[in-house]
């Protein structure tokens, strides 16, 4: 069984990231118990807190995660996201990482509400 993540904002319903089968990734926001922003739904808000949590449990600001992200083209940043995270290597994944950490902590500094949608 797949885990499909995704984190849009609403108002604006911009799709900020989408990760298939990231399990662990996700993982890191829902060990954070987050209230669902919906009865009955399981999808829920993300503030930048929530995000300041994630980033710390993960070694993005290494110089070769910096470097590797900021050379990594969108293409590739997208093949990581739709791609399993047990089918990849670390090194692939902690720039992938960065650039949705990043993309989120400005969406989450934006007038919209940040909201994180999964399926499993």
């Amino acid at each position: 069984m797949g885990l499909d993540t995704g984190f849009l904002t609403l108002g604006a319903k911009a799709e900020i990231a989408y990760l298939r089968n990231h399990r662990d990734f996700s993982a890191l926001f829902f060990e954070q118990d987050p209230k669902p922003h919906w009865a009955g739904y399981s999808d829920f808000l993300v503030d930048t807190s929530m995000i300041d949590i994630v980033a710390a449990r993960l070694p993005l600001e290494t110089a070769w995660v910096v470097d590797a992200e900021a050379r990594m083209p969108e293409a590739v940043f997208e093949d990581i996201c739709w791609t399993s995270e047990e089918h990849q290597v670390l090194a692939d994944l902690l720039p992938a990482y960065r650039r949705v950490i990043r993309r989120l902590r400005n969406a989450a500094a934006g007038p919209h509400p940040l909201l994180c949608v999964w399926s499993a």
